[in-house]
């Protein structure tokens, strides 16, 4: 009788469990130990067929989790394959300051927290335009240090504002 070695017995076993194809885990909502840098968890970095109506969420590493200042920006970074990479090509369409007070870690640029001070297009505008990369970027500062940390999505077709 042939029988297989348990290791290559385990090791199917492993490569089988490995290989799940899936929806991709979202971040978590507590920092992984260590995290140094700001994390996007919506939308995640890169995500495509994003609402053109998103609520930006992020969590902030330990160094700055009590902020004496948290800003946003959003830029328009192409409507290519892939989002252009210099930010000085980039057009803004929003900047928020002053959400270390009620939102530190998110902004929904349609419904700004009190005490958030929006400027630019978006205020103007239902929703973002479609496919269509956008750049965000997240800075924080504490009494001790800063963080700030960019992001990408692309948005999808169609209009996320119901017709009247």
């Amino acid at each position: 009788m042939n029988q297989w070695p348990l290791a290559v017995v385990l090791a199917a076993v492993a490569l089988a469990i490995g290989c799940e194809s899936g929806p991709s885990v979202a971040p978590p909502d507590t920092p992984p130990p260590g995290q140094q840098h700001i994390v996007a968890l919506q939308p995640r970095d890169m995500a495509e067929q994003v609402t053109r109506r998103p609520a930006f969420t992020w969590k902030l590493p330990p160094k700055v989790a009590d902020p004496t200042l948290v800003s946003f920006a959003l830029a328009e970074a192409g409507d290519g394959d892939r989002p252009v990479q210099d930010e000085t090509a980039h057009k803004r369409v929003a900047f928020a300051s002053g959400l270390h007070v009620q939102s530190p870690e998110g902004l929904n640029p349609w419904e700004p927290p009190s005490g958030c001070v929006l400027t630019g297009e978006v205020t103007d505008t239902d929703q973002l335009k479609p496919n269509t990369w956008y750049h965000w970027s997240v800075r924080a500062v504490s009494d001790t240090d800063a963080a700030r940390a960019a992001f990408h999505f692309r948005t999808r077709s169609h209009s996320a504002v119901p017709e009247p």
